[in-house]
């Protein structure tokens, strides 16, 4: 047997509409939620501070059965950045393994918390095809993927839209049908975070903001940046059951898993909303090449240890409020991550015959943009 006929990995001329595409589990464990916050320097408390989540009324309803079954004691929430890319991983291997690049997010939900020892289980419904022209020899598959806990709830939800390549040797033909999505998401679609109250004025760090204080159009920078070594690309991709091999591929200089890039502008900017509760997305897309900085430096000899550092902000683009929750407001953002580019960095983009070198300003360019919802609590909720 071809050991290609095992592999379920599709290419695009492959995909039916309608089809639905079940991914596997994974379970996540403590050590890696616990070792996913420390290599971003994910500072939300929630995910962050086991303490402080269970004082907030954070408390797996099933830590009895995994301290008898798994050895887990009490099990800490699951940061929902990491959340977001075991979802992202489990479905990669049905999905996009052949992907040219992940095009974007649009409608993401998050939905009940994620407790470490949590087993997760991914499925993913083909809702749009499209190719730009006939004879193209790639084109674009929209799916909806639900990742649901053991007790078949839904944790999180998002649709999302990736360019593939066709069986080599197939041409397609010109095909757009695409699913619309809605521009704004239902905030009574909504699971709200349970409720903020006696918070310590201490928890908000030097930098921490309550909703009070953030002003719409202000942009808020985060308080370091970083550039991205391979092992810990690799690292994220290898815990989530990401295999999609453009990643590990010296021929694509390496580049850069985008959930990796999303983790740490992430990090970054929690030093502003450290107790920030994120409900959705609703948009994403990356928006240029990033390349692990040990690895770039080492292929086209520079000297230069800032290589593809990246620089996380965001820009206040809404502030709402949510009837009977006086404990708390939400804010719309535009999440943005830039990098700096230097001379290897240019070589790199040059290898790849990347176009959108035209947009380096400055020395930087943006390589993430997502608008997002996220909770934050108000002055009232803290003691």
């Amino acid at each position: 047997m071809n050991i290609q006929s095992l592999i379920s990995s599709k290419y695009i001329d492959e995909f039916i509409i309608g089809e639905e595409l079940h991914h596997g589990c994974i379970q996540i464990t403590p050590y890696r939620n616990k070792e996913y916050i420390k290599k971003f320097q994910k500072g939300f408390l929630l995910g962050a501070d086991s303490n402080f989540a269970e004082s907030n009324g954070y408390i797996d309803p099933e830590q009895n059965i995994k301290s008898n079954k798994f050895n887990i004691e009490k099990p800490g929430v699951v940061s929902q950045g990491y959340l977001f890319n075991v979802g992202f991983g489990l479905s990669v291997h049905d999905i996009s393994f052949n992907a040219i690049a992940n095009l974007s997010y649009k409608n993401l939900k998050y939905g009940e918390p994620v407790y470490e020892g949590d087993v997760l289980f991914g499925k993913s419904k083909v809702i749009g095809i499209e190719v730009k022209k006939d004879g193209a020899s790639n084109g674009s598959v929209q799916v909806k993927t639900i990742i649901t806990n053991q007790r078949d709830e839904i944790v999180i939800e998002y649709v999302r839209q990736v360019l593939l390549r066709a069986t080599p040797g197939v041409k397609m033909n010109a095909i757009s049908n695409l699913e619309i999505q809605p521009k704004d998401i239902n905030l009574n679609l909504l699971v709200l975070p349970k409720e903020f109250k006696n918070l310590s004025k201490d928890s908000l760090g030097n930098e921490g903001k309550v909703f009070e204080d953030f002003k719409v159009n202000e942009k808020y920078h985060g308080n370091f940046q970083k550039s991205i070594n391979l092992v810990d690309f690799s690292w994220l991709q290898i815990s989530t059951l990401n295999d999609a091999s453009v990643h590990h591929n010296p021929n694509s200089n390496f580049i850069g898993y985008g959930g990796a890039i999303k983790s740490t502008v992430e990090g970054e900017i929690s030093c502003h909303m450290p107790h920030a509760y994120f409900l959705g997305m609703l948009s994403g897309s990356h928006d240029a090449p990033t390349y692990p900085g040990n690895i770039i430096q080492s292929l086209f000899n520079s000297k230069n240890d800032d290589d593809e550092k990246i620089i996380g902000s965001f820009v206040v683009k809404e502030m709402l409020e949510i009837n009977n929750r006086n404990d708390l407001g939400i804010l719309k953002i535009e999440l943005i991550g830039e990098k700096i580019v230097t001379e290897a960095g240019m070589k790199a983009f040059e290898k790849a015959g990347f176009k959108g070198v035209v947009n380096i300003k400055d020395g930087k360019i943006r390589v993430l943009t997502m608008e997002m919802l996220v909770a934050v609590p108000k002055q009232g909720a803290f003691s």
